[in-house]
C-alpha cells in the first residue's frame, strides 16, 4: 500500500479499500483478531489514505468518537466502504446523465426548413 507521499496522486480509494480487506483477510486467515492487529494497524491505513479522504475522516471520526477513546479499525473501514460506495454512486449519475443526454441529442427531430 502507498502512501499519500509516495505519489498516490490519483484517488484510488476502490483500489486501497480492496487491498486493505484482502490483507485483513489473510491476517484473520493466519487466526489473528482485530484486537491483535487493530491498534497498529490503524494508524497505518490512515498514512495510506488520500489527503482529503483523511480530513474527512478526522471530521467523522471526531463527531462519532467511541467511548473510550480508541481508535476502531472497523469504524475506519465502515467509513471507507461508505465513501468508496458514495463514489461508485456518484460515477453511476454521471455515466447516466451524460448517456441520457448523448440519448437526448441523438433523438431530437431536426427542424425541418
Amino acid at each position: 500500500m502507498k502512501n499519500t507521499i509516495s505519489g498516490r496522486a490519483t484517488t484510488d480509494l476502490p483500489g486501497l479499500f480492496d487491498e486493505l480487506e484482502s490483507k485483513i483477510r489473510a491476517l484473520e486467515s493466519l487466526g489473528q483478531t482485530e484486537e491483535k492487529y487493530g491498534n497498529f494497524l490503524s494508524p497505518l491505513v490512515e498514512f495510506c489514505l488520500p489527503e482529503e479522504i483523511l480530513i474527512a475522516w478526522g471530521k467523522h471520526r471526531n463527531l462519532n468518537e467511541a467511548s473510550d477513546g480508541t481508535r476502531s479499525l472497523e469504524q475506519l473501514l465502515n467509513f471507507l466502504n461508505k465513501e468508496v460506495r458514495g463514489d461508485q454512486l456518484i460515477e453511476l449519475a454521471r455515466s447516466d446523465i451524460a448517456s441520457g443526454s448523448q440519448r437526448k441529442r441523438n433523438t431530437c427531430p431536426k427542424s425541418v426548413p
